[in-house]
C-alpha cells in the first residue's frame, strides 16, 4: 500500500467531486502549486453525523500521512474549524476576540508503517478540556475509484481526566472499500462521562456501488429526541428521507450545486507562503504531572482553562521552544486589555451587501409588522447599492446569540438620525466577516449615498508598561469595581451612562495605568465574573470610543449636534471620526485578557485588500470571485485579514438551509457560509502595494435541489431500508488501550521536540 496522502476522508465523502476553477495569472511553482486542496459534500445527513466529520476533520488536521516513521511528535488543532462551520451567530458576531481567537486541541501522535505494503497505523492522544481522547487509526488502502472512502478501521474513545481508564464515550468508524459503517454510544447530555442517566447511540451503515457511482445508507441517532435518515445516490442525483417526511432530492452535478471556502493559502509573486513577520507561537505548560500544549497569538495566550486558572497563580512553567531549547517565559496579565485603533476610509459602495452590526438604542423597525423590535440591541446594516438597510437583529443570552430577521427592512437616513433627539453623526459599526470596528458618517440631510464615508479601524495592543493614558468616554462608560462585578456575575447594568444618542452633558474620565482601566476608584475589571455570570455579554464587556486629553476638545458639541470645541456637550459621533480612538476590552474569557511576555512581539493581523469582480456573463477570466451571490458584491473593495498561512478571514456571508440548501434569513437553524469564493489566482495586495495570490485549501460543495418528480424512477430507497445498523459490536477494540495513558508502558510516549510539528493541518 501507498502511504495515505490526504488524511482519513470526511464522512459521505464520495459524494465528492473535484471542483474546477477558472485559472488566473498565478505563480506556477513553489508551494502554491504543490499545496494539497481538499473537497468535501455538505449535507443534512453529514450533519447529522457531525461527529464523524468532526472527528475527520481532528484526524486530517493530525497529517498522521505527513509523519510516518517521524517519531511521536504534536499537533495543534483548532478545534473551531472542525466544529463551528456553518454556526448562524458567525452572521452577528460583535466580539473581535471571539471572531478570531483560536481554540485549539494539543495532541502526541505517532505515525508508523513497517513498509510501502503495510498497514499505516497511527495512534494519538488529544487533551481536551477534562478529559483524554485515544484515536488508533489502521488503514490500507488511500481513497480510490474502486475504494471511495478508502480501507480504514478507526477507534475512539473519551476518558475523564480522573477515571483515565474508563471511556465516557466511544466508537468506531470502518470501511471496506464499499461499506462504511459508524457506531457511537456516550452518556446522554455529552461525551465528557457526566449525563443524565442514559446512553445516547448513533449508527450509520453505507454501502456504495463503485462501478455505477451510486450508493444507499441509513442512519439513526437517538439525541435531541431521535432520528432517522434513509439515503440513495446514482451518478446524477442524491435522495434522502427523515423518518416519514417527504423525500428531498439533489442534484449531484457540480454546475448546479454550490460552494463554500472555508480556508484559504496567500502566496507571494514566486509561489512561496505568504508568512508573518512575528507570528504567534506555540507553548508549553508544566504544573507538576500535568503538561499542556497551547499557542500564543495575537488575540491572547490559548491553554485550557485549568492551566490559565493555575498560570494566574503563578503556578507551574511557561515555556516556547527557540532552536533546541524550552525558554522559560514570564507572563504579564491583566484582566483586561486596552485596544488602540487607527482609522482608515472608504465608501458605502465598497461595502455593498456586507453586513455590519449597529448597537442601537431604540427599536428599529418590527419582528412581525406590530410588534417593535427590540430596544438596546445588536441590529444588522446593509448596503443595498441604493439604501442603507437595517435587516435583523440579534437576541443573546448565556448560550449565545441568535440572528432574526426583521419583518421588513428598515431605511436608515439622515432625517431619522441626525434631528433631535438623536443627533447621530456617526453610526459606530462592527464587520463580523472581518472582526473589525468602524463607522459611517451620517449625510447633513436626506439619505446615504455610495459615496458616504466608512471608516475601518486596524487595531493595536497598548503594552501595560506604556506610560499612563488619560482617556474620556462618552458612550458605553464602564462601571468600576463591586458595581461591575460582584459574586462572579456582572451588572445587568455594566455602564454608568444611560445610553443617549445625542449629545450627552458630560463625559467619565479614565486612566489606563499599568495594563487597567481606572476612574480614580477601581478597576473596570470583568475578568472575575464567571462567563454564564456574564449573560449577555458572555463574549466580553467592550466600552465604547474614548479618547485621549489632547483630543477631547474636539468631541465637544452644542446641545444640537453640531461641533463646537467650546461647547459644553460631547458627542459620540465625534470620537468615532478621530484618527485614533480606544476601547477598553475585559471579561473571563482568554481573548478579553492581555497576555504579554518581555521580549515577545506578536504581529497584528495584515490588512489586505480583494477588489471583487463579478458579472454575470464575463469570459476570459474577468471574474475573480464566484457563487450565487457573488454579483452583489462586484466592485467591492473587500478588507482581508491575514494572521498567517492558512488564515485569511474578512468574507462577508449569508445563511443558507441544512435542508435544501437554499438561501435563508439567518437564524438559530440556519447554516452561516461565505458570501462568495475566490478564485484560484485571486490577487490581494497590502497598502504598499504588494501583489499575493490565494488559492483554495479547504472548501465544501452543497449539491442543488431539484424536484423529486424529475428524478429517475430507478433511485429509490428500497436497498437503503434493507440495510442493518451497526452495533456495539463494531467497537471490537478499545483506542484507550492501544494508544495508551501517557506514562505507563507501551504507551505512545513523550514526542521527539515539544515544539509542535504541525498546527492547523500545516507542517511547520
Amino acid at each position: 500500500m501507498k502511504i495515505l496522502r490526504q488524511g482519513i476522508p470526511f464522512a459521505l465523502s464520495l459524494l465528492a467531486a473535484s471542483l474546477s476553477t477558472m485559472a488566473l495569472a498565478a505563480p506556477t511553482s513553489g508551494a502554491y502549486a504543490t499545496d494539497k486542496q481538499n473537497s468535501w459534500v455538505q449535507d443534512r445527513v453529514g450533519d447529522r453525523i457531525g461527529t464523524v466529520n468532526m472527528i475527520m476533520c481532528i484526524i486530517g488536521s493530525m497529517r498522521g500521512d505527513a509523519m510516518v516513521n517521524q517519531g511521536a511528535y504534536v499537533a495543534l488543532i483548532d478545534q473551531g474549524k472542525c466544529q463551528g462551520r456553518g454556526d448562524s451567530g458567525k452572521s452577528t458576531s460583535t466580539s473581535a476576540g471571539a471572531s478570531n481567537a483560536t481554540n485549539y486541541m494539543s495532541a502526541v501522535i505517532l505515525s508508523t508503517q513497517a513498509s510501502t505494503n503495510d498497514p499505516l497505523i497511527i495512534r494519538a492522544r488529544l487533551s481536551d478540556e477534562g478529559q483524554t481522547i485515544y484515536a488508533y487509526v489502521r488503514a490500507t488502502a488511500g481513497k480510490s475509484t474502486t475504494n471511495p472512502n478508502g480501507v480504514f478501521s478507526m477507534y475512539f474513545c473519551g476518558a475523564p481526566d480522573n477515571t483515565s481508564h474508563t471511556c465516557g464515550f466511544k466508537g468506531a468508524l470502518k470501511s471496506d472499500g464499499t461499506v462504511l459503517t459508524f457506531y457511537q454510544e456516550e452518556p446522554s447530555g455529552g461525551g465528557g462521562g457526566g449525563g443524565g442517566g442514559g446512553t445516547s447511540t448513533t449508527q450509520l451503515r453505507l454501502q456504495s456501488d463503485p462501478a455505477n457511482d451510486a450508493g444507499s445508507g441509513t442512519i439513526s441517532g437517538s439525541e435531541g429526541g431521535g432520528y432517522d435518515y434513509l439515503f440513495a445516490f446514482d451518478a446524477n442525483h442524491f435522495l434522502r428521507k427523515e423518518g416519514s417526511n417527504a423525500d428531498v432530492c439533489f442534484d449531484r452535478s457540480i454546475a448546479n450545486g454550490h460552494s463554500s471556502t472555508w480556508r484559504y493559502g496567500t502566496y507571494q509573486g514566486d509561489g512561496s507562503r505568504l508568512e508573518v513577520s512575528n507570528p504567534g507561537f506555540p507553548v508549553k505548560y508544566e504544573n507538576g504531572s500535568d503538561k499542556y500544549y497551547g499557542f500564543w497569538s495575537f488575540w491572547g495566550l490559548w491553554l485550557p482553562d485549568t492551566a490559565l486558572a493555575e498560570i494566574a497563580l503563578g503556578n507551574g512553567v511557561l515555556t516556547r521552544r527557540v532552536g533546541s531549547a524550552d525558554v522559560p517565559l514570564t507572563p504579564v496579565q491583566k484582566g483586561g486589555k486596552l485596544w488602540q485603533l487607527t482609522r482608515t476610509t472608504g465608501q458605502l459602495d465598497d461595502y455593498k451587501n456586507v453586513s455590519m452590526m449597529y448597537h442601537s438604542r431604540d427599536a428599529i423597525g418590527t419582528t412581525n409588522g406590530s410588534t417593535p423590535a427590540p430596544s438596546n440591541a445588536q441590529y444588522e446594516l446593509q448596503w443595498d447599492g441604493t439604501h442603507l438597510n437595517a435587516t435583523a437583529y440579534q437576541t443573546c443570552d448565556q448560550n449565545g446569540c441568535v440572528p432574526h430577521a426583521l419583518y421588513a427592512p428598515v431605511v436608515m437616513d439622515a432625517p431619522t438620525l441626525s434631528g433631535s433627539p438623536y443627533f447621530v453623526r456617526s453610526l459606530s459599526v462592527f464587520f463580523p466577516s472581518g472582526g473589525g470596528n468602524g463607522s459611517i458618517d451620517v449625510p447633513a440631510s436626506g439619505a446615504f449615498l455610495g459615496s458616504s464615508t466608512v471608516s475601518s479601524r486596524t487595531r493595536t495592543v497598548v503594552d501595560p508598561a506604556h506610560a499612563d493614558i488619560d482617556l474620556h468616554c462618552v458612550s458605553n462608560c464602564p462601571k468600576t469595581g463591586t458595581n461591575l462585578v460582584s459574586g462572579a456575575t456582572l451588572n445587568v447594568s455594566p455602564y454608568k451612562d444611560s445610553g443617549v444618542w445625542g449629545p450627552a452633558a458630560s463625559q467619565y474620565a479614565y486612566t489606563y495605568h499599568q495594563g487597567m482601566l481606572n476612574d480614580g476608584s477601581a478597576d473596570a475589571d470583568a475578568s472575575g465574573s464567571t462567563k454564564s455570570g456574564m449573560g449577555s455579554q458572555q463574549w466580553g464587556l467592550n466600552s465604547g470610543s474614548m479618547v485621549a486629553d489632547a483630543d477631547l476638545n474636539s468631541v465637544k458639541c452644542d446641545s444640537n449636534g453640531t461641533p463646537n470645541s467650546g461647547g459644553s456637550f460631547y458627542c459620540s459621533a465625534l470620537i468615532d471620526q478621530a484618527t485614533t480612538i480606544y476601547q477598553w476590552e475585559t471579561g473571563p474569557n482568554a481573548w478579553n485578557k492581555f497576555f504579554g511576555a518581555s521580549g515577545i512581539t506578536i504581529d497584528p493581523p495584515k490588512t489586505l485588500t480583494l477588489s471583487a469582480v463579478h458579472t454575470s456573463g464575463n469570459t476570459g477570466g474577468l471574474n475573480n470571485i464566484k457563487g450565487a451571490s457573488a454579483d452583489n458584491y462586484n466592485g467591492n473593495k473587500v478588507p482581508l485579514q491575514f494572521s498567517g498561512f492558512g488564515e485569511l478571514q474578512g468574507i462577508p456571508g449569508r445563511c443558507v438551509s441544512p435542508e435544501t440548501n437554499l438561501p435563508v434569513a439567518c437564524g438559530q437553524s440556519a447554516r452561516w457560509v461565505p458570501a462568495f469564493d475566490m478564485i484560484d489566482g485571486t490577487a490581494v495586495a497590502d497598502s504598499t502595494p504588494t501583489t499575493f495570490y490565494v488559492k483554495y485549501l479547504e472548501r465544501e460543495l452543497r449539491l442543488g435541489k431539484v424536484n423529486c418528480n424529475t428524478v429517475s424512477s430507478g433511485l429509490t430507497l428500497t436497498t437503503a431500508s434493507g440495510l442493518v445498523l451497526p452495533t456495539l459490536g463494531e467497537v471490537d477494540k478499545n483506542a484507550l488501550d492501544e494508544v495508551g495513558v501517557e506514562g505507563e508502558t507501551g504507551a505512545v510516549g513523550q514526542p521527539v521536540s515539544t515544539k509542535p510539528a504541525v498546527i492547523d493541518g500545516i507542517v511547520q
